[in-house]
């Protein structure tokens, strides 16, 4: 793996599992399994994750992604980064696509 860092830049949300409020979030249940899933596999493998409810100043302490939320809005996040860089924008990447970029 030549990989080792994977940052998540999310939206206001009040929290990343999913099952918090009314109505369990799908999608962020699915993202939590596969970001467990590939620190077991590679647990040399950095996690991030911060959303702009209680990790706002995760996001100013990255200028780059402040600059790219601040140019395209909001609309943007979900943000994913694999070693500083933009990797998917808008979306939670699937576990395969996630395993496939941090072995190439």
């Amino acid at each position: 793996m030549n990989h080792k860092n994977i940052s998540i830049f999310e939206g206001a949300m009040c929290c990343d599992t999913g099952v918090c409020g009314t109505e369990p979030d799908i999608t962020l249940i699915e993202f939590a399994s596969t970001l467990r899933k590939l620190k077991q596999e590679y647990p040399e493998l950095e996690i991030l994750r911060a959303n702009m409810t209680t990790g706002l100043n995760i996001f100013r302490k990255n200028m780059d992604v402040m600059m790219l939320v601040k140019i395209k809005g909001v609309s943007i996040l979900p943000l994913v980064l694999i070693d500083g860089k933009v990797f998917s924008e808008k979306n939670y990447p699937q576990y395969e696509e996630l395993k496939k970029a941090l072995e190439s």
